[in-house]
């Protein structure tokens, strides 16, 4: 199978097809490791080496209500909040 390299930003990246990310049990967030050996590109995944996915209630848990309430206060209209111009 013959995949064509890609640049992203300043990187460069290869779409590895469907099919293979299914056999190999690839998903997003996956660690692999990459190293090159006599002119070949090898690719390998790191066992184990999965980022965990949070769940939304710990990622809202995370939100400091005193910038919430600083934006809204901005966003409301009530005038300068800090240096700003009017």
């Amino acid at each position: 199978m013959t995949v064509t390299i890609k640049k992203i930003g300043g990187s460069m990246a290869v779409v590895i097809p469907k099919a293979v990310a299914r056999e190999m049990e690839l998903a997003e967030g996956t660690a692999m490791e990459i190293t090159s050996k006599g002119g070949d590109i090898v690719m390998r995944k790191q066992h184990g080496k999965r980022r965990q996915r949070r769940s939304l209630a710990k990622i809202v848990a995370q939100i400091k209500p005193a910038s919430y309430r600083r934006r809204n206060r901005e966003l409301a209209g009530d005038g300068p909040v800090g240096k700003e111009l009017w």
